[in-house]
């Protein structure tokens, strides 16, 4: 050591925090789950270790002053130990005060307070240590090889470490047949059925609306025509297609809300029959914090567009967490989704190295969300560009307190909207192809629907899906057999996203799921089953997510067709509408059928229960979430 151990203090600290940070790399190796290789995870490994670095540098310096000024009448080598003892306690608060508060949050006490008591412990051991050494020095015993060198090499041997766990991820097992079908489930986020061609209801802003790849698609599928979401709000409605069961049974009440690992995914059956199983998802709103990632060996929810993992360094967590509270989110949308081109090129990564192995993929996108960007495609020039288009949909978002939705602003929304879809169809196809050559003649059940749809101004709701009308609650649902069997064929009935997991583990001939409520739609298919699948339907009232909710039950009417009813429990209020003579809502017959009311009126207090008194979904958010979520359009 040379010069006053009290200025050497900063580098010897830099060295303690490259080998927290080498820590943090091996705790990321074992909880990440992204699909990643050797360099890529050493890439993460030296920004672990380099941001650690930076961290104990940055707790060097009040560690320092606080002992100048508590420890003048110290010894220099007393105050040098007592200061890295500081920086040592002050690295264990700063990675593991989030894992403390998660224990003590969940009643956890003895863990929480175990979590707590090691910054005083590690900070006793670093001073005891660093009082030795410099006394040593004092004595004249300088150390063959100064620490930094030492920390510096012990730390890039922990981080290859953590690298070639990273990329040594295995996926399935041998219980899976190579003959058995490939899945793959296309889920996008807000995508409105009636902007698809197949169903043959394109509106005038988007009669000129082409999207070859869903054509392409339909012909070889099972085309549902009156597909419904439960609830038109990213992660319940994602819930339900994972677990088959609606989201008052499931939980997942909200964005934010976490799934039970209690509830069985269609991921945890299929991957437990040995099928390889990955997700790669589009937006913040399906993360990993959702609950979503069970059964999933491998979850990209990392949107950082240069080093994979990076967003889950605790610096760069607190930082997004500091911007999203301070900061406009919009301005690093990086944070917080991903273009369907990126997510698409990571899954086909991954299905190259599967190889013959059967998986279950899920790919989210999230292009047609707000905010709405142009993309310059031919057809659409009058959107103009990414960096210069017609309408800055982000600003609107941003302003939307001060902002009038007249005639022009809503028709430049509905013409990016529909270019949104147009860019989706494009890389959907571009991914279809990759995942075909990479497949060849291999057996794959393909299914493409969204989570929900959109209102573009019909009933005042200006660009959002709150609200249960059928913009939002009915949405495309195509399922490709990996038979020739039921291709071509169309299901005209009633069905929902809660059926997917049983249709997909029936065309596997494997036996459905334990609670789920979903049922196998291929008697549909068939022709040999028309019964009505009735849906109770829950949404928020407004932008905001603590505004309360709306109940609705869509059924078919005994002797007729599809009826709903909107239910405001909180102003009493019911609203009932014929959708066979009224798709568009707009006459409310609760007056002229009173017994239509009280049966589904009944029905949905029957399946709510006590929550029927108006739950606020936004309930149990926290406010980092609920900032990140108001960036994409969530909460006014």
């Amino acid at each position: 050591m040379n010069g006053s151990p009290l200025r050497t203090a900063p580098r010897l600290a830099v060295g303690l925090g490259m080998l927290a940070g080498a820590l943090e790399a091996v705790q990321l190796g074992a909880t990440l789950r992204l699909d990643m290789g050797l360099g890529q995870g050493m890439l993460l490994s030296l920004c672990c270790i380099g941001l650690g670095a930076l961290v104990g540098l940055g707790m060097s310096l009040p560690a320092t002053l606080v002992m100048r000024i508590w420890g003048r009448y110290e010894m220099d080598w007393w105050r040098h130990a007592q200061g890295l003892g500081l920086v040592g306690a002050g690295l264990a608060i700063w990675y593991l005060w989030p894992v403390s508060l998660a224990h003590l949050r969940a009643d956890r006490m003895g863990p929480g307070l175990a979590f707590l008591a090691v910054p005083v412990l590690l900070g006793l051991v670093v001073a005891m240590n660093a009082a030795y050494w410099s006394r040593r020095v004092q004595w004249g015993a300088a150390p063959k090889h100064g620490w930094l060198p030492v920390a510096s090499g012990i730390s890039l041997l922990v981080g290859a470490g953590a690298a070639l766990g990273m990329a040594s991820a295995t996926y399935g097992n041998v219980r899976a047949l190579e003959d058995d079908p490939a899945v793959v489930l296309v889920t996008i986020d807000t995508l409105r059925r009636d902007h698809l061609s197949i169903y043959g209801e394109l509106p005038p802003d988007a009669a000129d609306l082409e999207t070859p790849v869903f054509d392409a698609l339909a012909a070889q599928s099972i085309l549902f025509t009156n597909a419904i979401t439960p609830m038109p709000e990213t992660a319940p409605a994602h819930a339900a297609m994972m677990t088959g069961r609606h989201p008052v049974r499931s939980g997942v009440l909200s964005n934010g809300h976490t799934l039970s690992a209690a509830h069985e995914t269609l991921a945890e059956v299929l991957a437990e029959e040995g099928y390889a199983t990955g997700a790669f998802v589009s937006s913040f709103a399906v993360d990993g914090r959702t609950g979503l990632a069970q059964g999933f060996q491998a979850y990209d929810d990392d949107f950082f567009p240069w080093v994979r993992g990076f967003s889950s360094i605790a610096l760069v967590e607190r930082f997004a967490w500091a911007f999203m509270r301070l900061g406009d989110p919009t301005d690093l949308p990086f944070l917080l989704e991903r273009p369907a081109p990126v997510t698409f090129g990571r899954a086909l990564e991954w299905v190259e190295d599967r190889g013959p192995q059967p998986f279950f993929l899920w790919v989210h996108l999230f292009d047609p969300h707000s905010p709405y960007e142009a993309h310059g495609l031919p057809g659409f020039e009058e959107n103009g560009t990414q960096d210069a288009p017609s309408v800055d949909h982000r600003w609107v978002l941003s302003n939307e307190s001060e902002v009038t939705y007249d005639d022009e602003l809503e028709g430049k929304l509905r013409r990016l909207y529909a270019e949104e879809v147009a860019f989706t169809d494009r890389a959907l196809g571009t991914f279809f192809d990759g995942l075909d050559g990479l497949l060849g003649d291999r057996p794959v059940i393909k299914i493409v629907t969204a989570d929900h749809g959109e209102m573009l101004g019909e009933h005042e709701i200006h660009f959002n899906h709150h609200g249960i009308h059928d913009p939002n609650v009915r949405v495309p649902l195509l399922i490709q057999p990996h038979t020739e069997a039921m291709r071509g064929s169309r299901v005209d009935t009633q069905v929902r996203l809660m059926d997917i997991p049983a249709t997909v583990l029936g065309l596997i001939k494997l036996d459905a799921m334990d609670h789920s409520e979903g049922v196998d739609l291929r008697p549909w298919a068939q022709g040999r089953a028309t019964k009505s699948l009735s849906s109770l339907l829950m949404g928020r009232k407004t932008a905001s997510l603590s505004a309360g909710t709306l109940f609705g039950y869509r059924a078919k009417q005994p002797g007729g067709g599809d009826v709903k009813l909107i239910l405001d429990v909180d102003a009493g209020e019911a609203q009932l509408f014929d959708l066979v003579v009224d798709p568009g809502e707009q006459d409310d017959r609760a007056a002229e059928q009173p017994a239509a009311v009280s049966r589904l009126r009944a029905a949905i207090l029957t399946e709510v229960g006590e929550l029927a008194s108006g739950i606020p979904l936004g309930e149990g958010v926290d406010p980092g979430t609920r900032e990140a979520l108001e960036a994409l359009g969530y909460v006014d």
